[in-house]
């Protein structure tokens, strides 16, 4: 693509000089501009070369980001929680095995006798937890903890689906720009190339052209903006996709979103009060708080295990008839019950239990504030989508109106009722309104997974559907 520093423009036209332009030195000046604008929106070499969807955008994010990755890391630790709660209530059965080297000396008759030995003791242990509250109410923790961390996870996914889409539709929003560049270049040239002729036959002033020649000098000034956004813009999807971002499937022009329903925003923040993931997750973050509080206090209580074991030992005996020892085996069973009593702590146990109470009520501030702000947040989504969608219709009808008005602006120019200036003018606002259009839409589908997002239903079946509206460039 030729750098923004080859852009050529025609040379302006002076009063003293009244040179008119060389179609040659035009065509190519135009060409160049178009280079520049259109550079980086590659069309398809063949019909089956497949561009880069929203929702395949979506899957290699989700290959790539480490903050998704880092999300599913975490919920796969967190899965394991209930497990390791669990074993705790659970028998723990151990097993040990000790081997040594003897040497005895034992008198008798008058002498010294000598006996070397290398005894063993075998043991198995059994241990089953029959009364432990606090262990119980960690185990009941645990599985909180585990629902907590699939919410963490599905907040994640949701925030993964919007930083994908948003840069995906900022993308498309740059290409958008570029195009709208493109279409103001091809009519100032053309509108150039009328007033030149009407200039050489009398019928116009050299200001009509020079209008014409500002007007090609602050598109070519746009452009190099508009390819530096678009550069930005397809770097910040790269970033996720871990792969260049150059040839994105546009939306069909044919895709509409429909009106939210319910049509209140009332009720899409009760909506969010009910199923906001941040809520949720603030709700069992209070049920995990309030376990917390039970094993404070359950510090006062006493615990009961029960125990078996099971011990086998060789034990050296010496006969003083014989003067010789020999060993002998030993098989030792026992069943007990071991009860432990706390007595006193220090005012540790009593002290645990305010620290827990007050985090209790943290607990319960954090869970109103996530309910606040999903219900705000909600609403705020919802007052968005109507407005943007609202938007799009009435830049609809201005588009129409805009290009009646281009026409007929453009016929008043020929007969003479309208200047130079009208025209350019009325093709200035007729892009501004298609990428104000542009815009507004893409700006709708954003408010829409935005408010799908705070009432924790945005999923990737959202981009699904809206992949199956988009067409190949």
């Amino acid at each position: 693509m030729p750098g923004p520093a080859m852009l050529t423009p025609p040379a302006p036209f002076t009063s003293a000089t009244r040179q008119p332009m060389h179609r040659s030195v035009l065509r190519a000046s135009a060409l160049m501009l178009a280079a520049v604008l259109l550079g980086n929106l590659h069309a398809p070499a063949k019909a089956d070369t497949a561009a880069l969807g929203l929702l395949e955008a979506l899957k290699l994010a989700q290959l790539q980001d480490p903050q998704y990755r880092a999300a599913q890391a975490q919920a796969q630790a967190d899965a394991q929680l209930p497990s390791l709660g669990l074993a705790t209530l659970l028998p723990q059965v151990s097993a040990s095995a000790r081997l040594e080297e003897q040497t005895n000396t034992y008198q008798a008759f008058g002498q010294n006798i000598e006996a070397k030995r290398n005894p063993g003791t075998y043991a198995l242990v059994l241990n089953q937890a029959l009364f432990r509250p606090q262990a119980w109410a960690s185990y009941q923790q645990s599985r909180l903890l585990a629902e907590q961390g699939e919410l963490r996870l599905r907040s994640a996914s949701q925030n993964l689906i919007l930083r994908v889409a948003d840069a995906y539709l900022a993308v498309l929003a740059a290409q958008d720009d570029l195009r709208s560049l493109a279409a103001q270049e091809q009519a100032v040239v053309e509108q150039l190339q009328f007033a030149k002729k009407n200039f050489e036959i009398g019928n116009a002033t050299i200001t009509d052209q020079q209008e014409a020649q500002a007007r090609f000098d602050l598109i070519a000034a746009q452009a190099l903006a508009a390819n530096n956004a678009l550069a930005v813009a397809q770097l910040g999807l790269q970033t996720l996709i871990g792969q260049p971002a150059d040839r994105l499937q546009p939306l069909s022009p044919a895709f509409t979103l429909a009106p939210p329903m319910p049509n209140d925003p009332k009720a899409w923040g009760e909506a969010a009060r009910q199923s906001n993931l941040e809520v949720l997750q603030a709700q069992l973050g209070l049920e995990i708080a309030r376990r917390e509080v039970d094993k404070s206090r359950y510090g006062h209580l006493p615990t009961l295990d029960f125990t078996a074991q099971v011990v086998d030992t060789e034990q050296q005996v010496f006969d003083a008839s014989t003067g010789r020892p020999f060993d002998i085996g030993v098989d030792n069973t026992t069943f007990g019950l071991v009860l432990n009593v706390p007595i006193f702590s220090g005012g540790g146990t009593q002290a645990r239990v305010k620290q827990q109470a007050s985090m209790l009520q943290k607990s319960k501030g954090e869970l109103d504030f996530s309910v606040s702000q999903a219900q705000q947040q909600a609403q705020a989504a919802y007052l968005q989508l109507n407005t943007s969608l609202g938007q799009v219709r009435a830049l609809q009808t201005a588009k129409a109106s805009s290009l009646l008005a281009l026409q007929a602006n453009r016929t008043g120019y020929e007969v003479g009722v309208r200047s130079n200036i009208d025209v350019l003018n009325a093709q200035q606002q007729l892009s501004a309104i298609e990428r104000d259009l542009s815009r507004a839409q893409y700006q709708s589908l954003s408010a829409l997974l935005r408010l799908q997002a705070v009432v924790g239903q945005l999923s990737a079946e959202t981009l699904t559907q809206i992949s199956l509206g988009a067409t190949k460039p």
